[in-house]
């Protein structure tokens, strides 16, 4: 008897994973095209565990195993207008304090290395400690929901669950495990000199310490315009002077993990180069 309950339970969560994960498969590609390759479908998704982490989705895995046997299809009929939504804490909490600031930065950030020169965002909104977030852009295909999730990952973030809402509205569930900027700098002790042509230095801080900032040219124009993060992302300080400065000194303190440094007027002042002189 016990033999035959414990194969019941198997069965169960067996039919469970292959349900959710057939559920999931087609939200993502037409009706047409599901039916048509239906036995091909069974087959690449076959071993439905293979499919889950720790009893979750792995919508990734999904993804780019649709897309690798052509599955995915993100080319349009005709140049449309494509909507993409972030949410954070829709779902479940993630995230007790989110931060609307590094999502926008990240995910404008993206949009622009994936080629995306227009877009514009059509709403965003904080319900307590729920955010969200919608681009729309003119485009001939979806945005690829792969190079999507790879690049939320880069930048800190969890993906909890991709949905295809229509064929030109795609949502991400995502929540941030640690904040992470791509073109950031890690000081090492002592004096580092950087450049940057646009003029805007992100530094990111793993040690308390002072810090010392000078820009190269040892120009009196510098007008200072520092911003400061913890790790969620969320400003903590900013230092916007309208004096000119030859150069700048703060203390990095345990809740500092970001910091951009550039011109409050004109950030090309900085084009030529800065010195941080770190010290801890």
């Amino acid at each position: 008897m016990r033999i035959i309950f414990c194969n019941l339970i198997f069965v169960a969560i067996s039919f469970l994973y292959a349900n959710e994960l057939q559920q999931k498969i087609q939200t993502f590609i037409p009706k047409n095209t599901y039916q048509t390759n239906e036995k091909f479908i069974n087959r690449i998704f076959s071993n439905e565990k293979s499919f889950y982490v720790n009893d979750k989705l792995n919508i990734q895995k999904v993804i780019a195993t649709l897309k690798s046997n052509g599955l995915l299809v993100l080319k349009l009929a005709k140049p449309s207008n494509v909507s993409i939504t972030f949410r954070i804490n829709s779902t479940y909490i993630t995230d007790k304090n989110p931060s609307f600031t590094f999502l926008a930065y990240s995910t404008s950030n993206i949009l622009s290395g994936m080629g995306y020169s227009y877009f514009y965002i059509t709403e965003a909104k904080k319900q307590q400690e729920k955010i969200f977030l919608t681009y729309t852009l003119n485009t001939e295909s979806n945005v690829d929901p792969l190079v999507m999730t790879n690049n939320l990952i880069r930048r800190g973030y969890d993906i909890i669950d991709v949905h295809k809402n229509s064929p030109t509205h795609w949502t991400y569930d995502i929540g941030l495990r640690d904040s992470k900027i791509t073109n950031t700098n890690i000081l090492k002790k002592g004096e580092n000199i950087l450049t940057q042509i646009n003029g805007k230095y992100w530094l990111t801080f793993d040690r308390l310490g002072e810090l010392n900032i000078a820009p190269n040219d040892n120009t009196s124009a510098w007008y200072p315009k520092i911003l400061i993060f913890d790790n969620d992302m969320k400003l903590i300080d900013s230092i916007i002077l309208i004096e000119s400065k030859k150069s700048y000194k703060i203390a990095i303190t345990s809740q500092i993990k970001h910091i951009l440094v550039t011109d409050n007027y004109n950030a090309s002042i900085l084009r030529n180069g800065v010195t941080f002189d770190f010290k801890y």
